[in-house]
């Protein structure tokens, strides 16, 4: 015998000794018989199943659905063994299904299938575009799918089932070989009565813990594969989704409100001349940087801003219409909150129509006012925006200033 086969049973009598000595004789009858558990465990799963040709059932949870097959277990390498438990025969499927439809209108059919799914108990997991994927209840599978089949033509279908009996098998085992290899540490730690002894066992113990925690999260999530199966729609159309937006062939009408999101990078200027007269006054307190031919530019202190120009007019092109077309376009292309259209006198004995306002740009809200009057030749146009708090502080200001608007 050689000395290095001597050493390895001298440290091998060594440890027995300690075990008998700090946790005494029950605690290693327990080990054994815990490890004999296991090995009985072990040799109850060594069964194995073998598929009946022809069926066409799969056992969940006692109820028969459409997809799969049925089993029926034997013991391995035994001839005439008796029966096994019936509920060793329940098969565990997750099924996915795929579907490609196509539809009238995808925004329609995307709600009816969120509500049908819904009312069968299921719930929306992703929708992204013109596809959604759902969580259906597997009793309910087929007739999810046969309602998707309503809404338009299936163009392409998917299903595919994914058995996880041994998977899961496998994880109870894992998981209850865990929880008693974990009462047995909690029994070791109350008997142990060294300090360096207790840390290794709890640190052994907090392991044990985590891997007990973490196998039951996974069982958990397979469980609720296998109840919930998914259900991916992806809708098309030949017929286009997108509204027509309406665009009037009127350009500068579109370019109205575009200071409220673009700051006016201009450098300053203004042109005066002794026979020129000022579009308008400016209000009390205001800057006026730039003022080039028909066109106007104030702001003030606090960032409250004025452009006043003016367009040709069209024939026919009277304030109401422009009131009325201008309105229309604040609100559904400018996304502008627009009061009802005021009227306001000139000081030279003609009317201007007074659109105010307001928008929520980021965390900030702006308030945004907008005079229009007319002449067979021209649109005078008169706009002012900015912070709404400071915006409302000068709003007399801006509406005593519209009506000095000078319209030949």
């Amino acid at each position: 015998m050689t000395k290095k086969s001597i050493l390895h049973r001298v440290i091998g009598i060594a440890a027995c000794v300690f075990i008998f000595q700090n946790f005494g004789c029950q605690s290693a009858m327990e080990f054994d018989r815990a490890v004999s558990l296991d090995k009985k465990a072990a040799l109850r799963e060594s069964a194995i199943e073998r598929e009946v040709p022809g069926a066409r059932y799969d056992f969940v949870a006692g109820e028969r659905i459409g997809y799969g097959v049925s089993v029926q277990t034997v013991a391995a390498d035994t001839v005439g063994a008796p029966p096994v438990d019936p509920a060793r025969t329940q098969r565990l499927v997750i099924y996915n299904a795929s579907m490609h439809v196509v539809v009238d209108r995808i925004s329609d059919s995307l709600e009816q299938i969120k509500k049908t799914v819904n009312a069968m108990g299921g719930y929306m997991k992703e929708q992204t575009g013109t596809s959604v994927t759902l969580k259906v209840p597997v009793a309910f599978l087929d007739k999810a799918i046969a309602e998707v089949k309503k809404l338009g033509e299936v163009t392409k279908e998917e299903i595919k089932g994914t058995d996880v009996t041994e998977e899961m098998r496998d994880l109870n085992i894992r998981l209850q070989n865990a929880e008693l290899m974990r009462q047995r540490l909690l029994k070791l730690l109350d008997k142990a009565e060294k300090v360096e002894d207790a840390l290794k066992i709890e640190k052994e113990l907090a392991r044990t813990t985590e891997t007990v925690e973490l196998l039951k999260g996974k069982i958990a999530h397979l469980k609720n594969s296998v109840t919930f199966s998914t259900l991916t729609v992806h809708f098309n159309s030949p017929v286009p989704q997108t509204d027509i937006t309406f665009r009037t062939p009127v350009a500068w009408v579109h370019q109205l409100a575009s200071g409220l999101t673009q700051s006016d990078a201009g450098s300053p200027y203004v042109k005066t001349s002794l026979f020129h007269q000022p579009m308008c006054e400016v209000p009390k307190g205001y800057l006026k940087y730039y003022e080039v031919n028909h066109r106007l530019r104030a702001m003030s202190a606090k960032g409250v801003m004025l452009d006043l120009y003016k367009e040709e007019n069209y024939q026919n092109g009277e304030l109401e219409f422009w009131t009325a077309h201008i309105r229309e376009v604040l609100l559904k292309q400018k996304v502008i909150k627009i009061d009802p259209p005021q009227t306001i006198p000139l000081n030279h004995k003609s009317d201007a129509a007074v659109l105010t306002g307001s928008k929520e740009i980021g965390s900030k809200k702006l308030g945004y006012l907008l005079a229009l009057a007319t002449n067979k030749k021209n649109v005078y146009i008169f706009e002012a925006w900015g912070p709404i708090d400071e915006f409302e502080q000068d709003k007399e200001k801006l509406l005593q200033a519209v009506k000095t608007i000078r319209v030949p």
